[in-house]
């Protein structure tokens, strides 16, 4: 089907659009479009014209054709050379793909730690600190729990982005603790056979 394209927009019906015109105003594979020939509407991923031309875009993007020495000299000269202290992590692919459809790259771990809402407690590592302490492996549960407890009297103290940290810490010691008794226990096991 080919013609004009509606699309269900923030919440709102937006068109008419053409084809081509459907990735540039935000159409994504979730995203419903109704065009005429359809019975109702419908994902734009149900869609075989709208799957054939993000297929094509994405083609287009994971194998570019041979540019001119001229134009590449051209392109080279409006950027800029980092030093290495300001690069970030080299660009995936997919991040390549999400610039070119005019979305943002995927976050790192530290933008989403940042983005949490630090206005609400993070969940209390105590119990799950003492288990491990107790079933697992004393020294690293050990660690667990202090970090746990300071993660709680920071938040008492009204100190809320410290607290979110020493609770990632105490997260972090109780996965190590938890595997490093599945590893103590498989091993003792496996020499009282």
């Amino acid at each position: 089907m080919s013609g004009k394209y509606y699309a269900m927009l923030d919440g709102e019906q937006k068109g008419p659009f053409t084809l081509e015109e459907l990735p540039k105003v935000g159409v994504r594979p979730s995203t419903y479009i109704w065009t005429k020939g359809m019975h109702d509407w419908q994902k734009a991923e149900e869609n075989a014209d709208v799957c054939r031309l993000f297929r094509n875009h994405l083609y287009d993007v994971m194998h570019p054709v041979a540019v001119p020495a001229k134009d590449i000299q051209t392109d080279l000269d409006k950027y800029k050379v980092l030093p290495d202290s300001e690069k970030g992590p080299a660009p995936t692919r997919f991040d390549k793909f999400l610039q070119e459809a005019g979305e943002d790259p995927l976050p790192t771990l530290e933008e989403i730690e940042d983005k949490k809402d630090k206005t609400i407690p993070p969940m209390s590592m105590i119990g799950y600190a003492w288990l491990v302490t107790i079933f697992c492996c004393l020294p690293t549960g050990i660690v667990a729990l202090v970090y746990a407890y300071k993660s709680k009297r920071l938040w008492n103290a009204h100190d809320n982005i410290l607290s979110y940290e020493y609770n990632r810490k105490a997260k972090l010691w109780t996965g190590v603790s938890f595997f490093i008794g599945i590893i103590g226990y498989g091993l003792f096991m496996a020499l009282s056979m």
